[in-house]
């Protein structure tokens, strides 16, 4: 049986990898709402219907009528 340091120590290193990840994933997901924030915007000024905006960037209607207005 393991002690529990080196329970806590496992668990701790297996939080490694698929931290990183998700760390990884988040820098790449802010990197694509800034190259798209302002195409929907202009695709909200042209008037591509919201819905088709959502649908096409997997923006929340919500997010799409914020991005439009700014």
């Amino acid at each position: 049986m393991k002690d529990e340091a080196a329970e806590r120590a496992e668990a701790d290193r297996a939080l490694d990898q698929p931290g990183a990840r998700r760390i990884a994933a988040k820098a790449e997901l802010r990197a694509a709402d800034a190259a798209l924030r302002p195409i929907v915007f202009r695709a909200m000024k042209a008037g591509v219907p919201i819905r088709q905006i959502a649908k096409k960037t997997g923006l929340t209607t919500t997010t799409v009528m914020l991005w439009g207005k700014e």
